[in-house]
């Protein structure tokens, strides 16, 4: 093996032991595996800008965020998300985890956005049509309203639901069922 592939091979090495580690239940453990795979990406001395790295970022990201999932840290793993998709935008489990995590968070139009997106790159996936369904659509909005009012656009003013307000939506919504979205790629 040259120095040119060592790199990407050590890195889906620390995918699968990150993969071993979330199957027992270690999701920190797994977090950490990931989170080196992903450091040694950005900074081998490899083509970083190849397909098997870019797919590669992205299963790291996505997993990341399933683990991140495991620790009810919704928004952190949203972000992973985020990061997945920007690496392949046609990563539907990356869609998918983030409508979950959006919706534990009472973020409706976040978890459209996902799942939108997400069929817009993979039209017939069965959970994104499903979440879709359960989600409803997404309010029309007027997004440039020049009223002069801008409040609305000042990050002070937006909010997380209570707990209270996400147990109550729990009781009253049918939640959906999930896939089989417990291991990494």
């Amino acid at each position: 093996m040259d120095n040119d592939t060592d790199w990407l091979v050590r890195c889906k090495e620390l995918k699968e032991r990150g993969n071993r580690r979330l199957a027992t239940g270690n999701s920190a453990g797994a977090l950490q595996f990931y989170a080196e795979a992903l450091q040694h990406l950005d900074t081998s001395n490899g083509d970083t800008k190849g397909a098997d790295a870019t797919q590669l970022a992205a299963i790291l990201h996505s997993n990341s965020a399933q683990a991140l999932m495991k620790q009810r840290k919704w928004l952190e793993a949203i972000d992973q998300c985020h990061a997945a998709l920007r690496f392949d935008p046609a990563h539907t489990k990356s869609s998918w985890r983030g409508a979950m995590c959006a919706i534990e968070v009472g973020m409706h139009d976040v978890a459209v956005a996902f799942v939108e997106s997400g069929l817009d790159e993979n039209m017939v996936s069965t959970e994104l049509l499903e979440l879709r369904r359960r989600l409803g659509p997404l309010p029309d909005v007027e997004l440039h309203k020049d009223d002069g009012d801008e409040s609305s656009m000042d990050p002070s003013q937006w909010h997380l639901p209570s707990e209270q307000d996400k147990v109550a939506k729990r009781h009253t919504a049918q939640k959906p069922l999930p896939p089989d979205k417990e291991k990494g790629d």
